[in-house]
């Protein structure tokens, strides 16, 4: 049989959460060509997978690696953990398109990783991205924030009818380019200003392509149950394919309801609304520090905002709005992941209760002053949410694996500060941690929620499964030895226990380390 490479002996989990089979797989070229008991071939380069799983490679459904894979075209934190694919362009923040005041911010907040967008619409970015090797395969979103920013700017206000025009324009231009779909970041500026009919405008212009509206709803805490009954809403008035971004109970005070949660989205899927979640494995979030102001602070933009930042009555207004967080724990649940500032770095893995202590100042009036030195690029993590409903929505079966973060490396310009561990090791924690030793769920399922399920809900073409005629994205990992190792203190350490994995047919990862090879693909949705 004329093949290039013969995965044999191992236990292939094909990604339908179907029970394994022993079997070998052959491919030729970039698609898996045959899968049989037994396959003979004298002259093939074979991969002895005895004591391993053979699995699809893992797709991160929830990827921010948007710009950072343009600084590390090997992708090692994603590679290493077993992905083949990304999702990105989540949050409603995407590479496309960029225009004024959006581009402005962009370029500043690259600047330091030597990262310069040279394009400004979604078909001159595809033109870019894809004469540039990288490891693995890419899908793209596109962000309502990045179409919004663009038509109007960050102000705080409803979009006009013929601004709204202008933001379908630059969706539409971005689905004909190929994105996936549209995604939403309803508590980050300027998409926390649209309004419900803002998005079923454009969520119908989604659904008419076929997309996929990925959203980061508009609170995962006291509001809840409205947030999700929003999202539900606008799949049932459009028919758009929906999906809700890293599903959570923010805030012990919030951790009764989970069953509320499950309840209200499993039954818009028995009313036939096309809904499902995404989760990563841990239960510290990670996110911007002025997300925790109200809404009306960052109309305008980052220079509006920090003018209102050093006004004393705006302060005293803040102070009001948010006198909640005078009570404990909430400012030691917040800790600083990373800062822009030389003068501020002592601050990294600090809480503001600590920080604030120290600088002998309220709490709130130090994250004020903080926003005002940094330019408001401060990035943070939240610790309140419950291990116990972490595991209960991984297991829901309308609820895949997504890492919520974008590529780093442990050497050069991503090793840079304290990313979350979910960029490390997010795929290895869900079969290190709950499926081996939690027994949360069958291998088959931890696969299928890592593979089967985001490949269909995203539409990605003959990828996701193992299968003859798919492309040839292949993870072959221990099940006894997979872990991550990336902590909270010590962040930039790959995970261990992923032997080899394959893109598009060729052996990026061989006996657990990196081989150099760039054979992933841009890819676009054609249909």
């Amino acid at each position: 049989m004329d093949l290039d490479l013969i995965i044999e002996k191992g236990l292939l989990i094909d990604g339908t959460g179907m029970p394994g089979k022993k079997m070998d797989v052959g491919i030729k070229g970039n698609k898996i060509e045959v899968i049989e008991d037994r396959i003979s071939c004298n002259t093939c380069t074979r991969i002895d997978a005895e004591g391993m799983i053979v699995a699809p490679g893992f797709i991160d459904i929830h990827s921010h690696s948007d710009f950072l894979w343009f600084a590390c075209r090997e992708s090692e934190s994603k590679i290493l953990d077993g992905v083949t694919t990304e999702v990105c362009g989540n949050c409603g923040l995407s590479a496309f398109p960029l225009r004024g005041k959006l581009l402005e911010r962009r370029r500043q907040g690259l600047s330091k990783y030597g990262i310069v967008p040279s394009w400004r619409s979604a078909q001159g970015f595809f033109d870019v991205a894809e004469g540039i090797n990288s490891s693995v395969n890419r899908a793209f979103l596109v962000g309502h924030g990045n179409i919004r920013a663009c038509a109007l700017g960050y102000d705080g206000r409803a979009a006009t009818k013929d601004e709204l025009s202008v933001m379908c324009k630059y969706l539409e231009e971005a689905m004909k380019a190929g994105a996936f779909g549209m995604s939403s970041g309803l508590v980050y500026p300027p998409g926390c200003y649209a309004e419900f009919d803002e998005l079923v405008t454009t969520c119908n212009r989604v659904k008419e392509y076929g997309g996929l509206y990925a959203t980061h709803i508009r609170n995962e805490g006291d509001d809840l149950e409205n947030a999700i009954a929003e999202a539900i809403k606008v799949a049932e008035e459009t028919g758009v394919n929906v999906q809700i971004s890293h599903i959570k109970t923010m805030g012990q005070e919030n951790w009764h309801k989970l069953e509320k949660v499950k309840a209200l989205i499993a039954y818009a899927i028995n009313e036939g609304v096309n809904v499902t979640c995404d989760r990563y494995p841990y239960t510290a979030a990670a996110t911007d520090l002025d997300v925790i102001l109200p809404a009306w602070v960052y109309d305008g933009g980052t220079e509006d905002q920090i003018q209102r930042l050093r006004d004393r009555a705006v302060r005293k207004r803040i102070a009001g709005e948010m006198s909640k967080t005078d009570e404990s724990p909430f400012w030691s649940d917040i800790v600083i992941s990373s800062v822009s500032t030389q003068k501020n770095r002592w601050m990294v893995g600090k809480s503001i209760a600590e920080i604030a202590a120290i600088q002998k100042k309220p709490p709130l009036e130090e994250v004020l002053d903080l926003l005002i030195e940094e330019d408001t690029r401060v990035d943070i993590f939240l610790f309140n949410m419950s291990e116990k409903n972490l595991e209960s929505i991984l297991s829901w079966d309308f609820v895949c694996v997504g890492s919520d973060s974008s590529t780093r490396s442990g050497e050069g310009v991503l090793a840079d500060g304290n990313p979350h561990p979910r960029s490390y090791g997010t795929f290895s924690r869900v079969l290190g941690t709950f499926y081996r030793e939690k027994k949360l769920f069958s291998i088959e399922e931890a696969i299928w929620k890592m593979t089967g399920i985001p490949a269909q809900k995203v539409g990605l073409d003959r990828r996701g499964f193992i299968k003859e005629g798919y492309f040839a994205d292949i993870t072959i990992f221990n099940p006894e030895t997979i872990t991550d190792k990336s902590t909270f203190a010590n962040p930039h350490q790959y995970s261990v226990g992923v032997e080899y994995v394959i893109v598009n047919g060729n052996v990026t990862v061989q006996k657990g380390k990196h081989s150099g090879i760039k054979n992933g693909k841009i890819l676009r949705k054609t249909s």
